[in-house]
């Protein structure tokens, strides 16, 4: 501290402005270094930055991706629930056609054999109009 006051007694405003100078310089490096620093710490992070925006973008690409093809397998499984709809009702016509095939044949036999409208009705569950001819072309 004796060196300090000794220097400023000397020449006492040519030492202080030297003193103020040199701090200034010191105050100015001090200022430009956390400049630099932080100018660096902002070009890494604008880089990392940059690296996450191309990764969103990627992944948003890849749910679009995803989402084509979820909307073409959608359309895939319309096509394939409206084709077994069809077979379903194909089914059912072919076995309802196939109930009343057999219900015509067991009246066709019935006839055959002799018996009444009203057997034969109550047997196949035809109506009338249904036996009528049977009864006239395979009765006895």
């Amino acid at each position: 501290m004796d060196f300090l006051r000794d220097y400023i007694e000397k020449d006492p405003s040519g030492n202080i402005s030297t003193i103020i100078v040199v701090l200034t310089i010191l105050l100015l490096i001090f200022v430009v270094s956390a400049f630099l620093f932080d100018y660096f710490k902002n070009q890494e992070n604008s880089k990392k930055t940059n690296m996450l925006e191309r990764a969103i973008k990627d992944l948003i690409e890849e749910f679009r991706s995803l989402e084509i093809n979820l909307s073409e397998q959608k359309k895939i499984l319309n096509d394939y629930k409206y084709t077994l709809e069809k077979l379903d009702l194909e089914i059912s016509r072919l076995a309802d056609s196939n109930k009343g095939d057999s219900n015509i044949t067991t009246a066709i036999q019935m006839a055959n054999q002799g018996r009444s409208l009203e057997e034969i009705s109550s047997a196949t569950g035809l109506n009338e109009d249904e036996i009528e001819p049977i009864l006239k072309y395979h009765g006895k």
